[in-house]
């Protein structure tokens, strides 16, 4: 999905992405959003995600590029903890209950512009032609994650009508920010999946949330999006 109307306030690359999910209690969901958001549900379940990433050539578009790369912003790793949610608008999105990243410049801007969760920590990512694996320590509290995972042999694909598009295909987001709800948009082409297996996998960081995750996850990895971010805008107001 792409938009050539809407300005861009950024550009960055998503790559390395491994999609981990759990169905949850939607009341245990609905605790833990702020008024206005409501659980958005599959076929009347609620879904949690521990999604790891890289970001790589984070950029202001043109000219302004160059301060990304002179802030040395411009490459990082992420882990996520996610939920999918409807808006006072009635549109859906996603919500983060955390983001840890290994950029200290991309944890306060995200945190000052958009009121994002960030959380400063280290990440590590490694692979073979067989496996992914992505782990992270926070700074702060010393929460760990830890995902592993097999990857499928079968080629990459569109994601299939139904669940996986609605774990996957998300262009927006919701903040919280100064007692506002922001909603925030991105564009970028249909993601290019395949199905793994898990081979470990560490939870600290979705407990910390309040979250209760158990049983097998639904498991897929992703090839690398170009991502185009557009300008929030307020939703609800205090």
């Amino acid at each position: 999905m792409t938009s050539l109307r809407r300005p861009v306030l950024l550009r960055q690359t998503w790559a390395n992405i491994v999609w981990c999910h759990w169905p949850v209690s939607v009341e245990e969901v609905q605790s833990l959003l702020p008024k206005g958001l409501t659980p958005d549900l599959y076929e009347g379940q609620a879904w949690v995600g521990l999604v790891p990433f890289s970001m790589v050539n984070l950029r202001l578009p043109r000219p302004w590029g160059f301060l990304t790369r002179w802030s040395r912003s411009a490459n990082f790793g992420e882990v996520n903890v996610r939920t999918y949610v409807r808006g006072p608008d009635g549109e859906s999105g996603v919500w983060f209950f955390t983001l840890d990243a290994d950029s200290w410049v991309g944890v306060i801007t995200a945190k000052a512009i958009l009121g994002l969760p960030y959380r400063v920590a280290k990440t590590s990512f490694t692979q073979t032609a067989s496996s992914r694996r992505w782990s992270s320590t926070r700074h702060s509290d010393r929460a760990q994650s830890v995902l592993e995972v097999e990857v499928s042999s079968e080629l990459a694909r569109p994601a299939a009508p139904g669940l996986e598009r609605f774990l996957f295909e998300r262009y927006a987001l919701y903040s919280l920010w100064h007692g506002l709800i922001l909603r925030g948009e991105l564009s970028h082409r249909q993601w290019r999946v395949k199905p793994a297996q898990l081979r470990a996998v560490n939870t600290e960081i979705v407990s910390n949330a309040g979250l209760t995750v158990s049983g097998a996850p639904h498991l897929f990895i992703g090839e690398s999006v170009e991502v185009s971010i557009h300008p929030a805008r307020v939703v609800r107001r205090r």
